[in-house]
């Protein structure tokens, strides 16, 4: 029964995320409802409330449309947010889907919101709190986090952070720099509430109670559990966490038999039949493979390994492999620095737990605070200490889609129960058909994630309003511009993970169009990450880069760099020869410059190209009439987001319409890929609006 029930479980797993994966799937027929009634009046409840940098995203299951879930993003500050926990509100939007992948391998943010029953989005400037109180159960709810909220202001700004993301999984406090040394560290999971911190909740629960087994005992836990899970605002880990504590609970105190990978199969199982989206989450996958991993591999581990240490290397056998695809990191020390870090968490978290039960309770928690204080300090030090300045983790690329699902099955295969019956009794041909089985599964897993764009030759990146060209040619990687953004790190949090994702471990050069922001900031965060070998910036008519045989770039305009003059009468505009095929890149070039370019190569089809790339956007100052018609192109690009520009202009467009050119734009059809043959073939990352 406990294989079966795994079994089953793993194979409903495998099997919603490729039917997601291929979007078999289908929507939501409410969803769409809403989106068609388009802008109106809404009324809900809010489940969530997550604060942002200019307000507040809140999850509100509206009440018209059987209780469907809209994330709602409200930009203005409310003094005492945490008083709208679970509150009626009515509000006006217009409700949108959200967004898919844009750049092949990156994160698909619809997906992540199905994930958590979130099916559409909207914006509102005014939300109207309804009469009443709700349920019982509301105002418990609303009143456990307004404590939360005021627990945490009894805390110094330095360790709010820490403290709020080990005992509630906040990450709201914390400083880039510290969540930055816990992710590069493999020491980050317990700053999200997990199986882990439920996990000490329980020992310490346990400890204080006796281990009894009594009605009140179950009761008592029961309500502990559910404050714990209620203010870690129930994440897929902490369910499972919840859930399987729960059952060993009834089993003790049922008196009967209990078994860890059986209960987390069946808690896994019915997440799934609620929500078969969640597969799609990282909370989810991580936290059933780290139990998994330890059901699995912990009974060959050599008994001489103390049984803390033992549970901590079977997860991570799990969990390195998933880490290095995902998140595109290897830590060398991710297990020694976990040792410190979750010995010190499990002296933190219930005194913490402790100090919040007393401020509930009206009771000063001066001192214990400053015990709490003194141990976050030490967590935070210890683990920047292990981290070595992040000198102890590396960057890796995404293996295959298909290897990962190859190496998994055989690593679970190999530890189980099963394989150790096959060996046993020689049947070596049950071995082969089950390995022959798991290389069918991987390829099909491979063939599903596969995503056209991740191989083309050049890749017209998706960095909102900005430009980024990636060339391709063998394993030599190079960037034209890398997009840039005043209030986000498009550079480090965009532009890296695509080239991670998609097998660059390393560009070799990116060269700059000019030094404004949605072009160059990007190539300086990618620079200061160590993701670029060579630099170049303000090159001119005439200079030539060799990629390869097929491939070389050549810079036409400016003829030179005149210091003081707008950047964009500087900008740099390259033609990119790859094969026999031309593709012009002109940056920020405007109507003026195109013109005096022209002037320049009259009579010489020097800029003659097959694609061209539409200058500053998609402006109205850029792209003119004769110099549309002097390159002759068949495709043109524009590199565009969401903007107050007015980009692109829709007579850019048009003229280009007019012309029988071809026109993708990154804002509606995400990345944009070229591959060279016999004939130029284009794939996009949103293929239904290619």
């Amino acid at each position: 029964m406990r294989r079966k029930l795994f079994l089953i479980a793993a194979a409903l797993a495998v099997l919603l995320n490729l039917t997601v994966s291929t979007g078999i799937v289908p929507e939501n027929y409410q969803a769409e409802k809403i989106i068609k009634d388009g802008k109106k009046l809404y009324t809900g409840k809010i489940e969530k409330i997550e604060k942002a940098d200019k307000g507040l995203k809140l999850k509100i299951k509206l009440n018209e449309y059987d209780g469907i879930c809209m994330l709602l993003s409200y930009y203005k500050e409310i003094e005492y947010a945490d008083e709208l926990y679970r509150r009626q509100i009515s509000f006006v939007t217009t409700p949108v889907k959200p967004d898919v992948r844009r750049n092949p391998g990156c994160f698909d943010y619809r997906k992540y919101l199905k994930s958590e029953g979130i099916w559409i989005t909207g914006t509102t400037e005014k939300i109207t709190v309804l009469p009443g109180n709700g349920s019982l159960a509301d105002r418990f709810i609303r009143k456990l986090n307004i404590y939360k909220g005021d627990f945490l202001q009894q805390i110094s700004d330095g360790n709010r952070g820490i403290i709020a993301g080990i005992l509630f999984g906040d990450t709201e406090f914390l400083d880039e720099k510290t969540y930055e040394d816990f992710r590069n560290n493999g020491t980050a999971h317990v700053l999200a509430v997990s199986g882990l911190h439920i996990g000490i909740l329980y020992s310490f629960f346990t400890k204080i109670s006796g281990n009894r087994r009594g009605l009140v005992h179950l009761v008592c836990l029961s309500s502990l559990l559910f404050t714990a899970g209620t203010l870690a605002s129930w994440s897929p880990s902490v369910i499972r966490a919840v859930g399987v504590i729960f059952l060993r609970t009834i089993s003790r105190y049922l008196d009967l038999p209990f078994d860890f990978l059986s209960a987390t199969s069946a808690v896994m199982i019915l997440l799934m039949l609620n929500n078969p989206f969640v597969v799609c989450s990282t909370g989810f996958q991580m936290s059933f493979l780290a139990a998994a991993s330890i059901s699995f591999f912990m009974p060959h581990m050599p008994k001489k390994i103390p049984d803390g240490a033992a549970v901590m290397l079977s997860a991570n056998i799990g969990m390195v492999p998933y880490q290095m695809y995902v998140f595109n990191s290897f830590s060398f020390t991710s297990f020694f620095a976990n040792i410190p870090v979750v010995y010190l968490v499990g002296i933190m978290m219930p005194v913490a737990a402790v100090a919040f039960i007393l401020f509930c309770m009206g009771i000063d928690i001066t001192l214990i605070n400053d015990i709490n204080e003194a141990l976050a300090f030490v967590t935070v030090r210890v683990n920047e200490f292990s981290a070595m300045g992040g000198k102890g983790a590396i960057d890796v690329v995404s293996p295959d889609a298909g290897v990962m699902a190859f190496i998994f099955l055989s690593l679970f295969f190999i530890s189980s129960e099963q394989f150790t019956i096959f060996k046993l009794r020689n049947r070596k041909m049950s071995i082969a058909a089950v390995i022959s089985g798991f290389i069918i599964l991987s390829a099909v897993t491979g063939t599903i994630a596969y995503e056209p764009v991740s191989q083309d030759d050049i890749v017209f990146v998706d960095v909102g309003q900005g430009d980024c060209v990636h060339i391709r040619d063998g394993r030599r990687n190079i960037l034209i511009d890398a997009g840039g953004n005043m209030n986000y790190q498009v550079g480090k949090n965009t532009v890296k993970p695509y080239l991670l994702k998609n097998g660059c471990i390393k560009a070799d050069m990116a060269i700059a169009t000019h030094l404004h922001t949605d072009h160059y900031r990007g190539i300086e965060e990618l620079d200061s990450e160590n993701m670029i070998k060579t630099v170049k910036t303000g090159l001119t008519a005439g200079e030539k880069i060799i990629i390869s045989d097929n491939v070389k770039i050549e810079t036409l305009w400016p003829l030179e760099i005149i210091d003081g003059q707008d950047e964009n009468e500087n900008c740099s505009v390259f033609m990119i020869y790859y094969k026999e095929y031309k593709i012009l890149i002109t940056g920020d070039l405007d109507i003026k410059g195109e013109k005096v370019m022209m002037n320049h190569y009259s009579g010489s089809q020097k800029l003659k190209a097959d694609i061209l790339k539409i200058g500053h956007h998609g402006s109205s100052f850029s792209t003119g009439d004769e110099f549309l018609k002097e390159v002759g192109p068949s495709v043109c690009v524009i590199q565009v987001g969401k903007n107050n520009y007015g980009h692109p202009d829709s007579k850019v467009i048009e003229k280009c319409r007019e012309n029988g050119i071809m026109v993708l734009r990154n804002d509606i059809c995400g990345a944009v890929g070229f591959s060279f043959g016999d004939t130029i073939r284009f794939h996009t990352m949103i293929r239904d609006k290619g």
